[in-house]
């Protein structure tokens, strides 16, 4: 058996007896992300029952307990629990797919004093073949086809996309190292039992199955599959549903190791609520639509770190975007190029198409040489607007790149098309942009008349379609000379 668990990440923490040491210690087990989860509430330690009640309520006699006494032997224990454990598995990846919904709660005890760590929710879906969808921590993350999509709620610009390297247990075990979920073990992890027996708890992972046991959770009778260690210093308990094989609760102790002194105990508790989808899961079911998106290198770059960003993404997500008939939100943004600002205010009584948009959106680009076109036949008579937003680097670097995909579109510092920088990305936010491109019409009264999402050649119709209402069409354009005045100079100069 291949123990890659050791090799991947040397546990770092290790208990001191201080009660702060320990709770200190319990809260860095469940993995780096920044965006903690605030507990809903105590997990459910299930009660032994006594044996005789136990026994009762499933409908076994004594003469049967004890003639399954004198039957199972240890060999015999050891090899329904194994065989009990295949099943818990292949439950967990069968066509018909699980949906979990799990809290987990850490406690380090020493000398009757504990620490509580603070408590972890995820949520999950598994299909067949390996595919999952996870949500824990602001992480929305995909998994399938050999590839992990990841997604962060205080971001709705970027996303990162990497292979998973034949394994996606150890790939996500390399990028947050501790998470103590028992289900992705179950639903992702290897072939061979005896890896996946060490993949339930990366803390406890010297288990092995050695028995089955009978109990109870709020008076329903269960069924535990008990992993131990050969010294006793590492126990996990699987309390789950004796006719489905899926988890409702968990008791990980650890009593030994790197990570705990000795005199104390590291325990996991976790309650689950799984249960099997009303229609089974296909392979479209797990794909996540990063469209408008900017693919980054690793999992701290999908995270927005400015103060405020994660409570303005949770503000957006809860916020319709904006509709036709309301009101334009203010933009006054520097000019790509050149000094000074546009505003939309001073754009006025004219129509405005205001585009947002990135250099790396395939869509956004694409969609450039139509609104240059745009631009050019209802010059004087509309504006069009593009609002650079969701880029890194600096402000120089920034133009560069715009510079760079309008001469490959081969539109030049002639042209009447706009450019503006949304530098902080605060305009994208105050437009409540949630994709690129988005495109929004601004009549001559400041209202929205139009909003598009994504560009393709009807929303490109529709939006002339718009404007000529507005405007007139090209055709019905003033004489030569007429409205001359009105024409502003180029604002797409080379920067």
């Amino acid at each position: 058996m291949v123990r890659r668990l050791v090799s991947l990440a040397p546990v770092p923490h290790r208990f001191t007896s201080s009660l702060a040491a320990i709770a200190l210690c319990v809260a860095s087990v469940v993995g780096p992300a920044a965006a903690q989860v605030p507990p809903t509430g105590g997990a459910k330690d299930p009660k032994p029952q006594a044996a005789d009640d136990t026994d009762a309520a499933r409908g076994v006699t004594g003469a049967e307990k004890a003639q399954d006494a004198e039957v199972e032997s240890p060999e015999a224990a050891r090899a329904r629990a194994e065989q009990r454990f295949k099943d818990m598995i292949a439950a967990y990846r069968g066509k018909d797919g699980v949906e979990v919904t799990t809290k987990v709660e850490i406690v380090a005890s020493k000398d009757g004093v504990e620490g509580n760590g603070p408590a972890v929710e995820a949520k999950f879906r598994f299909g067949p073949d390996r595919r999952a969808q996870m949500n824990f921590r602001g992480y929305d993350l995909r998994i399938g086809d050999g590839k992990v999509i990841a997604m962060h709620d205080s971001n709705p610009l970027a996303y990162l996309e990497v292979g998973d390297n034949g394994s996606a247990y150890y790939q996500l075990f390399n990028a947050f190292q501790a998470l103590p979920f028992v289900e992705l073990g179950l639903a992702l992890g290897e072939e061979d039992p005896g890896e996946v027996a060490m993949q339930l708890l990366p803390q406890i992972p010297n288990v092995v199955p050695v028995r089955v046991e009978s109990d109870e959770i709020d008076g329903q009778a269960c069924d535990v599959l008990v992993l131990a260690a050969d010294d006793d210093s590492e126990e996990l308990r699987l309390f789950h549903d004796p006719e489905t094989k899926l988890v409702e609760s968990v008791r990980g102790v650890l009593r030994g190791g790197p990570m705990v002194e000795e005199g104390a105990e590291l325990v996991f508790k976790a309650t689950s609520v799984a249960a099997r989808p009303k229609v089974a899961p296909t392979a479209d079911s797990f794909r996540m639509d990063v469209v408008g998106r900017q693919k980054v290198d690793g999992l701290a770059a999908l995270i927005d770190r400015r103060p405020g960003a994660q409570e303005a993404a949770e503000e957006d997500r809860e916020v319709e975007g904006l509709k036709v008939g309301e009101p334009a939100p203010e933009l006054v943004q520097p000019r790509v190029g050149e000094p000074g600002e546009w505003s939309l205010a001073g754009s006025r009584p004219k129509p405005v198409v205001v585009d947002f948009w990135a250099t790396w959106c395939g869509p956004c680009v694409s969609s450039i040489p139509e609104l240059a076109k745009l631009a050019e036949e209802f010059k004087g008579r509309a504006e069009i607007v593009m609002v650079n937003t969701g880029e890194q680097g600096s402000r120089a670097e920034r133009e560069d790149r715009i510079r760079s995909t309008l001469e490959k579109r081969k539109i030049g510092k002639d042209s009447p098309l706009l450019g503006v920088l949304d530098l902080d990305g605060l305009a994208a936010r105050r437009w409540l942009v949630r994709a690129f491109p988005t495109t929004f019409l601004v009549a001559s009264d400041g209202k929205i008349a139009g909003v598009w999402v994504g560009s393709s050649p009807r929303s490109q119709r529709e939006l002339r379609t718009k404007l000529e209402e507005l405007c007139g069409k090209p055709a019905d354009a003033a004489a030569p000379g007429e409205g001359a005045a009105e024409a502003k100079p180029s604002r797409q100069p080379e920067p």
